[in-house]
């Protein structure tokens, strides 16, 4: 019984193919440096590069006068209201678990409150 590795190794063309002879390889290695450009490999557009590097500032001093004013913001103090004792021994909680071990625990807090408006 032949194996898949014995076909493939019969056949595979390349096992009696000699190769290219080194004149053909001098010739294509000529024909690919022929087709080379004369110009040289690094072109430097200048208009491009600095029309980039201004893009790039631009969204720095965006981003940094962005940050100034938001640290300028402060934010209005939220009221202070302390929950009457009663209140806060009403607080109430909810186990949770689901079939797969996950536990869940929900505190209800009457008193809570939100203190930023939308």
């Amino acid at each position: 019984m032949t194996d898949i590795r014995d076909r493939l190794r019969e056949g595979d063309p390349l096992l009696t193919d000699p190769g290219l002879t080194a004149e053909d390889v001098g010739a294509m290695r000529r024909r690919v440096l022929a087709a080379v450009p004369d110009r040289p490999a690094v072109v430097t557009d200048w208009k491009r590069t600095l029309a980039i590097a201004a893009a790039v500032a631009f969204m720095a001093g965006v981003g940094i006068d962005t940050a100034r004013r938001a640290a300028r913001v402060e934010p209005a103090p939220a009221p202070v209201t302390s929950a009457p004792a009663a209140v806060a021994a009403t607080r109430t909680q909810l186990h949770f678990s689901t079939p797969g071990g996950t536990r869940i625990i929900w505190t209800i807090d009457p008193a809570f409150q939100l203190t930023e408006t939308r």
